[in-house]
């Protein structure tokens, strides 16, 4: 083998031995356990009646609607490994009817506890309105007991006021008036909300225009029938989205105040086409919205090339690695190692996306963790960081950049 001088040398043999064909030796993974998690965009879980069946099991590993998409759940990568995690956590077989009996024999609160001190989560953002899944959810109070006592807010999903609105209001001057009441602070601070959160993706996308009043207001007659009708509403009318979203930023520019978009993959109702993070461009280049701390979440996968960019040439711009961690199971490395392409470490933020059940908050903890550690020792092994980078850069995506974010830092 002829070695081509300069090449080989301190920081760049790693990568000089595989352009060379010779196999590496092995990247430490760092360890990152002792570090603990703010999961910074999650929502509560079911509250515990009966066990659940495999069906509905199998349901909540899935962005899937239809019962027979539970049908190839057992075939996925993500579902089989928490089987196995679960066995060795349970002491039984990794098979889904051990695993279930398991789960129901130790009863939830023991399971919870059980999973909750390998997540070590210090605190948590809860999307509190979140009503998925269709079963009672635990509070966000509630919450901090579940999750073995950590800290626990909650994210402010905006549709669903102003759904709450156009069913309990008499005419859209009504809603707007009640919406400005609800986007303020002190109001927020006593229902323990730290952040603002936006499912336009889902509705009717990210490419959010400025509407005349007149216009948004037009759409108040269909969405109030369709409220006093059946008893709730969900708008998908994009002209009275957009409207009240830009009123919200205007508030958040104003306060500096966090908002949580959707981006990216999710259930069958979003549209990767105008889920795509880029489709934010108005926002982004709007002078007014500069100070608004815009959370773009799920990695925008599978954008998340597109999202890395846009954290790093919008000093405002957050890039939240939660659903694509724990979800797509074999690319968690891909989707770190894409993320810090760009993106500074400073404006990367962990997340779960967990929701109904304590399994996707501990999985994406313990795994979210490992993927990083695993990314982090690469780049110390490519002399690309040191080891004192690599800690500071953990420290800054589990915990501090969200305990900023949020106002979780103590005040003495």
């Amino acid at each position: 083998m002829r070695c081509v001088p300069g090449l080989i040398q301190a920081g760049v043999w790693s990568a000089a031995i595989r352009l060379l064909g010779v196999q590496a030796p092995m990247v430490e993974t760092l360890d990152l356990s002792h570090i603990p998690v703010v999961d910074q965009h999650c929502h509560p879980w079911r509250r515990p009646t009966t066990s659940l069946s495999a069906d509905e099991y199998r349901m909540l590993f899935t962005e899937g609607g239809e019962l027979d998409v539970g049908l190839g759940v057992p075939g996925t990568v993500y579902y089989r490994w928490t089987l196995r995690e679960l066995a060795g956590l349970l002491g039984c077989a990794a098979r889904e009817p051990e695993v279930l009996d398991a789960r129901a024999a130790l009863g939830h609160d023991a399971f919870a506890a059980r999973l909750m001190a390998a997540a070590n989560i210090e605190a948590a953002v809860l999307d509190f309105k979140y009503a998925g899944r269709g079963a009672e959810n635990f509070t966000v109070e509630e919450m901090s007991a579940q999750l073995g006592g950590a800290v626990t807010i909650g994210a402010l999903r905006l549709e669903t006021v102003l759904e709450e609105l156009v069913l309990e209001s008499s005419d859209a001057g009504e809603v707007e008036e009640r919406f400005r009441a609800r986007l303020n602070r002190e109001t927020l601070r006593a229902e323990n909300v730290a952040s603002l959160k936006s499912i336009i993706a889902y509705r009717t996308g990210l490419a959010i225009e400025p509407v005349k009043r007149e216009t948004a207001y037009g759409a108040f007659g269909t969405l109030k029938a369709e409220a006093t009708s059946a008893g709730r509403v969900r708008i998908a009318d994009k002209a009275f989205l957009d409207y009240f979203l830009l009123i919200a930023l205007e508030w958040c520019a104003t306060e500096r105040f966090p908002i949580q978009f959707h981006t990216g993959f999710g259930d069958t109702d979003v549209s990767l086409l105008t889920g795509n993070p880029l489709q934010l461009r108005t926002v982004f280049q709007d002078g007014r919205f500069r100070n608004v701390p815009l959370v773009l979440l799920h990695a925008g996968y599978p954008f998340v090339r597109e999202l890395s960019y846009l954290a790093s040439v919008y000093p405002n711009v957050y890039l939240d690695l939660g659903l694509a961690i724990p979800f797509v199971a074999t690319e968690f490395e891909t989707i770190v190692r894409q993320a810090l392409a760009l993106a500074p470490s400073s404006r990367v933020l962990y997340s779960s996306d967990g929701f109904t059940i304590p399994e996707h908050f501990w999985f994406a903890a313990v795994h979210g963790r490992r993927a990083l550690g695993t990314v982090l020792g690469e780049l110390i092994d490519w002399n690309m960081i040191g080891r004192e980078d690599a800690a500071e850069m953990a420290e800054q995506i589990l915990r501090s950049n969200a305990r900023r974010l949020y106002g979780l830092e103590p005040t003495a």
